[in-house]
């Protein structure tokens, strides 16, 4: 599958194609948006396969955004010193047509720092998959490998239809691959970002929410349900956002990418209504054999793992971690799911901590006066900064969004954007000389429409 270069004459062109890849990484990072696939058009115009190393870095960058970690430049290199034969592999053969073990490649449909995904035909089952392959340059970083490998492991440990399914996990010709369910759709942030585009702006400055409340709460149930299976499981994700959350064409939701993901202890107990669905949860396995995956931290403590923007206050200061980190995180997601906005905004990870230790959001309402006020009360309780206050369980926030859901379905729930007790203020200071009256007659009528007898 790849062509490897030997002995002395293998590292003298090793290190001056690296050399040369440093030399293109950093010159390309100097320019932006088309510029910078301009000037590697250029600067690679003989030579492809130089661009598709250059490109492969700067795609890892770009896909970690603000995620904590060493630039993709440095990690190749640290590779690059333990195994100098990395850059000499021809990744042509990953060409549509190539073969991978019985996968026949297709084609190319992005690149990460976790991976390059094809779209590959297994020929043994005749059907479509989705092949990720740890690109040769991270082959032989342990950090990476051991996160490939434990995705792997993660995903094989859950059957739940709001998770993508493994099918897979092997190595051919040394490069370690995972074959996946074939998903066709767009990741969430891609659906915010599209519909952000069409939004129109609205006179109190906020934006036209890009979800419609029934698509809203849909996808946030079946998020809810999947983190639960998760969670049930000991598995703490530690890395939702937007861009890991697929939408199917069928408008269903998938958590991807549990690359990051911690194993704890599982919890005691089941949520009943998984329990009466009679789940079944496979023991993690790995080569046909039952494997124990390692419940330590990917890194030691003190050091915080994720994506700034969505990570939960104990996770930027880098404490132990459990299950309501990940509720947070969804707390996030629901925010800008429903406002549009981002909840912690900020040009710099500093200025992003800040605010997510020690500021409040603008009001999910205030932004989308269509929202039901009790999805902010449950946006809010997600995102309590002392874990003890917050949303305790995924299956706490599943059955409040389930219940809202219901409500909204039959007409049951308050008006979009009602509060009782501001409705009771309102009423109060406008009224004059009848105000005790009025506060009377009003706080009787809210009642009447909670269904509660007066």
């Amino acid at each position: 599958m790849w062509q490897v270069a030997s002995g002395k004459q293998a590292n003298e062109m090793d290190s001056e194609r690296w050399q040369q890849i440093e030399k293109l990484y950093h010159a390309a990072l100097e320019r932006e948006g088309s510029g910078r696939a301009d000037f590697l058009k250029e600067a690679c115009a003989d030579d492809p396969a130089l661009r598709d190393e250059v490109e492969s870095l700067l795609a890892s960058d770009a896909a970690a955004g603000n995620f904590i970690e060493a630039p993709a430049i440095e990690l190749a290199a640290k590779a690059l010193e333990k195994n100098p034969s990395l850059l000499a592999m021809d990744k042509s053969s990953l060409k549509s047509g190539a073969l991978v073990s019985h996968y026949g490649v297709l084609e190319k449909l992005g690149a990460g720092g976790m991976g390059e995904i094809y779209r590959a035909h297994d020929s043994k089952l005749n059907r479509d998959v989705a092949l990720k392959i740890l690109p040769g340059q991270f082959a032989g970083d342990p950090e990476r490998l051991s996160r490939f490998r434990r995705e792997a492991q993660v995903l094989a440990s859950i059957n739940h239809p709001n998770i993508c399914t493994i099918f897979e996990v092997d190595e051919f010709a040394s490069q370690p691959f995972i074959a996946m369910e074939l998903l066709e759709g767009k990741t969430l942030k891609e659906v915010l970002a599209e519909a952000a585009g069409l939004s129109r702006q609205m006179e109190n400055g906020g934006v036209k929410p890009p979800l419609p409340i029934d698509k809203l709460l849909d996808l946030s149930v079946e998020m809810a349900d999947a983190l639960d299976a998760a969670h049930s499981r000991g598995i703490i994700h530690r890395d939702i956002k937007p861009a890991n959350i697929f939408v199917t064409t069928r408008g269903h939701a998938k958590i991807l990418d549990f690359g990051l993901a911690k194993v704890a202890a599982p919890v005691a107990a089941v949520s009943d209504r998984r329990a009466e669905d009679g789940a079944q949860r496979a023991p993690l396995q790995h080569g046909g054999t039952t494997a124990a995956i390692e419940s330590e931290h990917l890194t030691s403590p003190g050091a915080a793992m994720g994506t700034v923007a969505y990570m939960s206050p104990e996770q930027a200061r880098g404490e132990a971690l459990d299950a309501r980190t990940d509720l947070f995180s969804v707390g996030v997601v629901l925010y800008e799911m429903a406002t549009g906005r981002a909840d912690f905004p900020g040009e710099t990870s500093a200025v992003i901590f800040d605010a997510i230790l020690n500021r409040a959001p603008a009001s999910p309402v205030s932004l989308n006066p269509d929202l039901p006020a009790e999805f902010e009360r449950i946006i809010n309780k997600a995102l309590e900064k002392d874990r003890d206050l917050r949303c305790q369980s995924a299956a706490e926030l599943r059955a409040d969004l389930k219940r809202l859901k219901r409500d909204t379905s039959s007409g049951r729930s308050v008006a979009p954007g009602f509060s009782p007790a501001r409705a009771y203020l309102k009423v109060g200071a406008t009224i004059g000389g009848r105000r005790r009256t009025a506060l009377i007659v009003a706080g009787v009528a809210v009642l009447a429409a909670l269904g509660i007898a007066v």
